[in-house]
């Protein structure tokens, strides 16, 4: 496959640019300081830009097959509201998609994005900062014409020991943690499985 991974130079964006390069897929990944990636491979192209450059965006997916993102708002606990960065640039990662006709997107939020299939209210995050950006990525996602698969976290800190993973749709008691490399695997995972399309898993360690 052909990824666009965007978010390439964070802890789970290279988490899944390592798996892609492992299993043979060509990836492009996005970043914004290309000092922050230390891989380097054959099948491995790096496009600098801002979340807010449009016409380096459209040049990152034109040849995808897949879009993941990996972008994560900050755990900002401050109560001054500063903007929706992280939202905005999936606004026009959507729209790059939509004006090249790509289809298949799998991005990262929190359960304050709330799914349809939700089976019971999942509590709020309280920070203001990462509640607005899932708000607003909600309707960004649900109104979009493509096939997305957003992968709820929970606390993607906890230490990797070789647990495996599991999911829910809030409708099972689920650990409030999820490893990094645990994350990686199963948005890779949903790279190649079309199962979710369209669905918001919460994902957590077992």
């Amino acid at each position: 496959m052909n990824i666009t991974i965007f978010s390439a130079s964070g802890a789970i964006g290279q988490l899944v640019t390592q798996l892609a390069l492992e299993n043979g897929d060509f990836v492009t990944a996005y970043i914004r300081n290309p000092k922050k990636i230390s891989l380097k491979h054959l099948n491995l192209t790096l496009v600098q830009g801002e979340l807010s450059n449009t016409s380096t965006i459209e040049r990152a997916v034109a040849e995808a097959d897949v879009v993941i993102s990996t972008l994560g708002p900050a755990s900002d606990m401050s109560r001054k509201l500063k903007g929706t960065p992280i939202a905005d640039g999936h606004e026009l990662i959507v729209r790059a998609m939509k004006k090249l006709d790509k289809k298949r997107l799998i991005t990262l939020a929190t359960p304050a994005l709330q799914s349809d299939d939700d089976k019971k209210n999942i509590a709020k995050i309280f920070l203001p900062n990462g509640h607005a950006e899932m708000k607003k990525m909600e309707g960004i996602i649900k109104q979009s014409s493509l096939d997305w698969t957003v992968v709820r976290i929970i606390n993607p800190n906890v230490k990797h020991k070789g647990q495996s993973y599991d999911y829910s749709f809030g409708d099972k008691p689920a650990k409030l943690g999820v490893s990094r490399e645990n994350v990686a695997k199963f948005m890779y995972s949903v790279a190649r499985d079309k199962q979710l399309i369209r669905k918001m898993p919460i994902i957590y360690n077992k």
